[in-house]
């Protein structure tokens, strides 16, 4: 064989085997979970399978590094991120190293909640996890609209898994105001904190006696009022008397300004909840 023909035969033969080991060592980055989750270019759908894949790979006993670095990244697309929570989220149950890396979790969450679409899922798990910086931006955004993350009922709703202080001051304020009492739905959750404060058993019979609120809130007062105070759920059911007015609102000679009008007694859907808590209580 012609030693030129021989060269060429060898150089085909070491070029075919190169392209089977490139294309081999591609399948095998393909198949591997890192790297497939590395790529941006690979559809959200694939990436957040692998990983799943690479989560699962990690074990329980070691920190979920991928899971929390994709949570972190800011760069990173929703999809991913978003699943990168839940993975966490399920993993923290089975792990028995998850105190380690819990705050890095919290930190990766709070960075989160600057992304619109991931936003909400990372506020629930905070809120869960009590986070008080959380609950301070949840505060401010009440007291100033202009920096709410969330609209306000659903920012009540997650202060309310952390009943203290700063949060049933607020709900006073949204019972109190009477533009904010307008938004039902804000109205109802504000009654849900007050209904975990026994100094708020006063205002949640006002809430029960008034007709003007929703039927939502009421029903939440008076269930709450049952646990908070037995013997004032008795008294419910009774048209309430006027209340004197407070000191400082004499009229002239002296006389105290006149007492509100009483409020009609609770009926229909309200006197059936209220009957049902009175029988449950015996």
């Amino acid at each position: 064989m012609d030693i030129n023909a021989y060269r060429r035969k060898i150089e085909q033969s070491v070029a075919k085997a190169e392209a089977a080991a490139s294309k081999s060592a591609s399948r095998t980055r393909a198949a591997d979970p890192q790297g497939i989750i590395a790529n941006r270019k690979t559809p959200a759908k694939t990436r957040v399978e692998a990983l799943g894949r690479a989560t699962q790979a990690e074990g329980p006993d070691a920190v979920p590094e991928t899971a929390l670095a994709r949570l972190a990244d800011p760069r990173e697309s929703a999809d991913v991120r978003l699943a990168a929570i839940k993975l966490l989220q399920q993993k923290q149950f089975f792990s028995s190293v998850a105190a380690e890396w819990r705050p890095a979790f919290v930190d990766a969450l709070r960075a989160a909640v600057r992304d619109r679409k991931v936003r909400p899922a990372a506020l629930e798990v905070l809120s869960l996890f009590k986070d008080r910086v959380t609950q301070q931006q949840l505060l401010e955004g009440i007291r100033k609209p202009a920096k709410a993350l969330v609209p306000l009922n659903e920012a009540l709703r997650l202060l309310s898994t952390d009943v203290h202080a700063d949060v049933v001051d607020v709900a006073r304020k949204v019972t109190d105001t009477p533009q904010l009492r307008r938004n039902k739905a804000a109205f109802v959750q504000a009654v849900r904190i007050l209904a975990a404060d026994p100094a708020s058993v006063g205002k949640l019979q006002e809430v029960v006696a008034n007709e003007a609120y929703a039927m939502d809130a009421r029903r939440v007062a008076a269930t709450a009022i049952s646990h908070l105070s037995p013997a004032a759920l008795q008294r419910t059911d009774e048209s309430p008397q006027g209340v004197a007015a407070p000191r400082g609102t004499e009229g002239r000679g002296g006389r105290r300004a006149a007492a509100p009008k009483a409020q009609a007694k609770p009926k229909g859907a309200l006197a059936k909840h209220l009957e049902t808590l009175r029988r449950v209580r015996g």
